[in-house]
């Protein structure tokens, strides 16, 4: 059963509204249940078989989990969830356009729970664009800590690089070495000091390789790509230090032996005998190797004559890329649905033409790193993959290069459109506008801005969401405080349950976006600061990025009145895409307290939901994570936002500048109770419902006519 806690009162803020009189909430009353409910032959009351058929089947079930932190202080957790059936989870995310882009995640097809990235890339993006899913908004509240490091221990011996290179060679076209004798002794002849005093028993233990390679791989010096800095690989590759790059493909060397190794033990009898959990940063070494093995082919050294006739061996040594085409494809793919202005340039660049000093990896670092499809999973790849297009186009600013995941709240204008970041609240919100696409954790395109140039980069000033904290506590209560059925009973009465049917057939139509607007942050630098040189010459002025206050003006109808609103983005609010639901709509427990107005009533709604946020002062639970900072909500607002993409849009910009998270619904998908369980489920105290299946055929239909006229 939910359990209900009323929030803390949140100090009044002003929505950027035309002063005016605001009215008590104009709430609209629940439509009356049809004839379906109560079932024929069930008037009173059911039994927990009945109930489990009449109320709970096709209904989503959520699920929380915890998993404590390897080798990690106790009372630390990573946080996850699970809607349906059986644990499935893909119904509400979004598949990757591209099989290039499943390289974003390290478990494509598997669990999230087993995925090494967090969170898991495979089930991080919703279903509609903008939105996430409950498994990531639920992760993101899990602890950020990494279990401690085992100590190194093993001695590494000095290697050159012409031998790191050869062995990479051998390795990827016949693999280690069968014989287990002869792999003890290269490995401890070449690549490792042998500290072991061995017995009969253990002289050659295949256990003994994997620990001391383990505990190699530990050593300080070498790089942690669990680091979002390092996890764009090029960049050691064309390092101008050469002692940058021996050091890398030294530590991708051991990194690979141990892949290799690990694979062989699964092959034999010892599989049975479980390995000890990795540390974390071992498994992001094994995941570079991984991925050297399936995208990068070292060339044998070539001979070539001197001038004197005689051949000599040359000390370089090149690479192939098999999948160069599928990374080629993908990006043409990425360009086409962002429908990128400039795309005919970018085509002439990816056609790379015979000239081999255009080859496309050599064109910057994030484009060695895209094309040649050496990447490692997490939310590095949307920002290779971004700047390997604005790589490709000739015509874009200086500024729009190396765009960096260090700052997610960050988007574009570029010829009449703009771009935005997946973490970006401009991007969240204009994800529900027409025509709009998310693809690789960019959206676009999206309107455009009058306050910014034709070509100009944007960082967005935007706080920290207000919405309840998810605790571990609330995880491990995520299933029971969620049950369609509600409290567990003997018997069900019919009474407590409530059949909600929205009418789609009177959508509001009153709503339209007037202007996307950008004003400089107070701490924003001025446009045009003069760059002095060494010498003290004035030199050309510069245009650094700015930081912007974002907002959206809507023209709404009230009264035959239309009056302009301007809604300020202020808060870095996730929406949620709902888990669809199956043999809907369904029944809803009488204790899931809920409200049910229109879009265009939203500007009478003021301070709604929980004020969020956790004190310094607060309890931590079992030494790790904050508790107890909020055990539910008191009431769901649900708002129907049915008919033009721009009532959501509008719906989306009011929990932006209110600070609440909200659940996306399709009624076509999710019926109104399970969308507002799934809310319960989630701590989140707003439900946003919408017509989306009528508007994407119209969409559609306009998109087959363009490429028709294209043709």
């Amino acid at each position: 059963m939910p359990i209900s806690v009323s929030p803390s009162p949140s100090p009044p803020l002003q929505l950027c509204l035309p002063a005016a009189a605001v009215p008590q909430h104009n709430v609209r009353a629940i439509r009356a249940p049809p004839r379906e409910w109560p079932p024929i032959r069930y008037q009173t009351e059911l039994s927990a078989t009945e109930a489990k058929k009449f109320i709970g089947d096709g209904a989503p079930k959520f699920c929380g989990e915890l998993r404590e932190i390897t080798n990690g202080p106790r009372g630390y957790y990573y946080l996850f969830a699970f809607a349906g059936d059986e644990w499935d989870e893909e119904s509400d995310t979004a598949l990757f356009q591209s099989d290039s882009f499943c390289d974003m995640s390290s478990s494509p097809e598997g669990r999230q729970t087993d995925a090494l990235e967090r969170p898991a890339m495979a089930h991080a993006f919703g279903i509609y664009p903008g939105t996430i899913t409950l498994s990531c908004y639920v992760t993101s509240f899990g602890s950020t800590l990494q279990g401690h490091e085992v100590a190194a221990r093993g001695k590494v011996r000095k290697l050159t690089m012409l031998y790191v290179l050869d062995r990479l060679r051998i390795l990827q076209v016949k693999g280690i070495e069968e014989d287990l004798g002869q792999l003890h002794m290269h490995l401890y002849d070449y690549l490792l000091h042998d500290t072991h005093r061995y017995d009969s028993k253990n002289h050659v233990s295949l256990d003994n390789q994997i620990s001391d390679l383990v505990a190699a791989l530990c050593r300080p010096s070498w790089v942690n790509f669990s680091s979002s800095e390092n996890q764009t690989i090029a960049r050691f590759l064309s390092d101008p230090n050469p002692g940058v790059a021996n050091s890398f493909f030294h530590q991708l060397l051991l990194s690979i032996e141990l892949y290799l190794r690990i694979n062989a033990r699964h092959q034999t009898n010892l599989a049975a005998k479980p390995l000890p959990d990795m540390p974390e940063k071992i498994r992001w070494d094994l995941m570079l190797a991984q991925r050297w093995l399936e995208n990068v082919e070292v060339e044998a050294p070539k001979k070539v004559k001197d001038g004197k006739g005689k051949r000599e061996q040359k000390s370089s040594v090149g690479f192939k890329f098999p999948h160069k085409k599928t990374q080629v494809e993908a990006l043409r793919n990425f360009a086409w649905t962002l429908k990128w202005p400039n795309m005919h340039e970018v085509e002439y660049t990816l056609s790379e033409g015979e000239d081999p000093n255009e080859v496309l990896e050599d064109r910057s670092i994030n484009c060695m790193s895209w094309f040649t499809g050496l990447l490692l999973p997490g939310k590095s790849m949307p920002w290779i993959l971004m700047n390997a297009l604005t790589d490709c186009d000739p015509d874009v600013p200086e500024t729009f290069h190396n765009l960096s995941q260090t700052t997610p709240n960050v988007g574009f204008q570029y010829r009449g459109h703009t771009y935005w970041s997946w973490e970006c609240i401009v991007g969240k919100v204009l994800g529900a506008a027409a025509g709009v696409a998310q693809i690789a954790g960019w959206i676009g395109p999206c309107s455009a801005s009058a306050d910014l140039s034709r070509s100009e980069m944007a960082i967005i000033n935007q706080m920290p969401p207000r919405g309840n904290k998810i605790t571990p506590s609330n995880v491990r209560g995520m299933a029971l405080n969620s049950d369609p059925l509600g409290a567990c009973q003997t018997t069900y009465p019919v009474d407590d349950y409530v059949l909600l049917t929205p009418s789609t057939d009177d959508p509001v139509e009153d709503i339209r976006i007037e202007r996307l607007n950008f004003s400089p942050a107070a701490s924003s630098p001025k446009k045009g600061v003069p760059r002095i040189t060494e010498n003290g010459h004035q030199a050309a002025e510069e245009s650094p990025v700015l930081t912007f206050d974002a907002s959206i003006t809507f023209a709404i109808t009230v009264e035959r009145r239309t009056r302009s609103w301007k809604v300020s983005l202020r808060h870095n609010t996730p929406f949620i895409a709902a888990y669809p639901c199956q043999n809907g709509p369904h029944v809803l427990f009488c204790e899931y307290q809920h409200r049910v107005i229109y879009a265009d009533k939203l500007v009478e709604i003021q301070n709604w939901g929980p004020s969020g946020g956790v004190e310094d002062s607060e309890v931590d639970d079992e030494g790790g994570q904050p508790e107890n900072t909020s055990t539910g909500v008191e009431e769901v607002l649900v708002v129907e936002a049915f008919g033009v993409p721009d009532n959501e849009v509008f719906v989306r910009a009011w929990c932006s500048f209110w600070g609440l998270p909200a659940i996306t619904a399709d009624v076509n998908k999710t019926c109104m109770a399970c969308a507002i369980r799934e809310a319960y489920a989630a701590l989140v105290s707003v439900v946003i419902l919408t017509n989306k299946s009528s508007i994407s055929v119209e969409v559609e239909e306009v998109d087959r006519l363009m490429e028709n006229l294209q043709v």
